[in-house]
């Protein structure tokens, strides 16, 4: 099968499933045949971009920038082939831990609408089709959230439908502006405009709001309030899948537009705003989880401490510091997932996840301890799993470039997140166990054991993955086989 024919079945199999799952009453098989297909077919793109290969399809026949273009490169395949390991499994949580209620409300068929969502985002070349595929995404997520009962629930969800609501009006205005500006919405041709017309208002009033719409998806602070409110509300199924795709999208969404089409001589419209606001993240992330007393609501807080990590990544901008942030982008979606779902565990294991009502886990399930352990070392950066390689390339970044700011950050925050995961294991591993315990089905441990696999595998071969997230950053810096691939001309950032 061709690249290009890899690309429109990877487009389609989400939507496939969707329509076949709606067809069989919500039954969630054809979602999870999809989903697998989509991997397989994920990790053959990675493969064939993984010597900085970039492949188009034309839709219609109609030559870019006039026609719609689908686009694959090393990071958008990096991108697709996570998200669909970790949509996998959710969809096995979701069928064993969740009740009848949900499968009744088209829960499957929304999960694999909100993978077609998120598979359009990463394979999209241009604005305004980025938009569209975040519409989609974001619906089937509002709707997704409408599934969940009680009081809070709803207004979780209200309060997630508005702010997001908010973030689309900006992102819509912003591309208006920008085809206003440009006569263009494809991301190669935009590239070669901002390199040919240098003009700081043709870039920075367009870019402030595409920065705000993506700094509300990608829950940067102060624009991250949303989030430990309503991520929480969701079972620990989806709010793995949650956690994995939706603030990840709007970071790919950020290295992709400011990373690679807004740069001019070496930097980005915003950038020192950024380093701040990433700083600004990590801290407040981190000092909030520390502060919480559920399993939940520490990991919801972390996704958001753990977004200042590869917002920074982009706001350094080196060579390093980008294929530090992609690199961390793919662990932290592997590992945040799992933590979710081994918080899942524990509910069923032992009825809560609060940690003042649970203890002694270590001893009653001795796999569950493992499982958490995995991931939790890994966001705190132990070695040799793959957080601590994602912060050492981060860190490594900041010295080079003598920014002592960023450097303190990333070890005063990793000391924080160290303390905040012993935190839980102490409260809920360690001590002796209390009250009724359950064994959770086989199916989702081993789930959680093969993303911990990953996890390792990913630290133990650090090198090839990271010089995936090399290529994949050196295509973003250096988009020339990308604007040749869509374009049929090349031109690279300007030194």
């Amino acid at each position: 099968m061709t690249p290009e024919l890899l690309i429109v079945a990877s487009l389609l199999l989400p939507a496939i499933g969707a329509v076949l799952s709606l067809a069989c009453r919500g039954n969630p098989w054809p979602v999870m045949l999809a989903a697998v297909v989509a991997l397989a077919l994920a990790v053959v793109l990675t493969i064939k971009t993984s010597g900085g290969e970039v492949y188009a399809v034309h839709a219609g026949g109609w030559a870019a920038p006039y026609g719609v273009v689908l686009v694959v490169d090393g990071f958008s395949a990096l991108m697709l082939a996570v998200c669909q390991l970790i949509l996998v499994a959710a969809v096995v949580f979701s069928m064993t831990t969740l009740p009848a209620h949900y499968k009744r409300r088209h829960l499957f068929p929304l999960l694999s609408t909100l993978s077609l969502g998120a598979s359009g985002a990463f394979l999209t070349g241009d604005l305004f089709n980025l938009y569209v595929w975040f519409e989609v995404l974001l619906l089937s997520s509002f709707a997704i959230m409408a599934i969940v009962p009680g009081k809070e629930a709803r207004a979780a969800t209200w309060r997630y439908v508005v702010i997001n609501l908010v973030a689309s009006l900006l992102f819509l205005v912003a591309a208006g502006l920008v085809y206003g500006k440009t006569g263009t919405l494809n991301f190669a041709d935009l590239h070669v405009s901002f390199q040919e017309n240098r003009s700081s208002f043709l870039i920075n009033s367009s870019a402030a709001l595409l920065f705000g719409a993506f700094g509300i998806k990608a829950a940067l602070v102060p624009l991250a309030f949303w989030l430990p409110k309503s991520y929480p509300q969701l079972p620990p199924a989806l709010s793995a899948l949650f956690a994995a795709l939706l603030t990840k999208i709007g970071l790919y969404a950020l290295f992709r537009v400011f990373g690679m089409v807004m740069v001019v001589d070496g930097s980005f419209p915003h950038q020192e705003v950024l380093f701040w606001l990433a700083i600004l993240t990590m801290v407040a992330g981190v000092l909030g989880a520390v502060a919480q007393n559920d399993m939940r609501r520490i990991l919801s807080f972390h996704i958001i401490s753990q977004v200042g990590y590869m917002a920074l990544a982009l706001a350094l901008f080196s060579p390093l510091a980008m294929a530090a942030g992609i690199f961390y982008l793919v662990h932290h979606i592997v590992v945040k997932g799992n933590l979710f779902l081994v918080t899942g565990l524990v509910e069923q294991h032992a009825g809560s996840s609060d940690l003042e009502k649970v203890s002694g886990v270590v001893r009653s399930s001795p796999w569950i301890a493992a499982l958490f352990a995995i991931p939790a070392l890994s966001l705190a950066g132990v070695p040799p799993l793959s957080g601590f390689f994602a912060k050492f390339a981060l860190l490594k970044s900041g010295l080079e470039m003598q920014d002592w700011v960023a450097a303190s950050a990333i070890v005063a925050v990793g000391l924080l997140t160290i303390f905040s995961m012993l935190k839980i294991w102490r409260a809920v591993f360690w001590g002796e166990p209390s009250g009724e315990r359950k064994a959770p089905a086989q199916i989702n441990l081993l789930t959680s054991a093969v993303l911990g696999v990953v996890t390792i595998s990913i630290g133990i071969a650090c090198g090839q993955f990271f010089a995936l997230a090399q290529t994949a950053a050196e295509g973003l810096m250096n988009p020339a086989a990308y604007i040749e691939a869509v374009l049929g001309t090349s031109h690279s950032v300007q030194p």
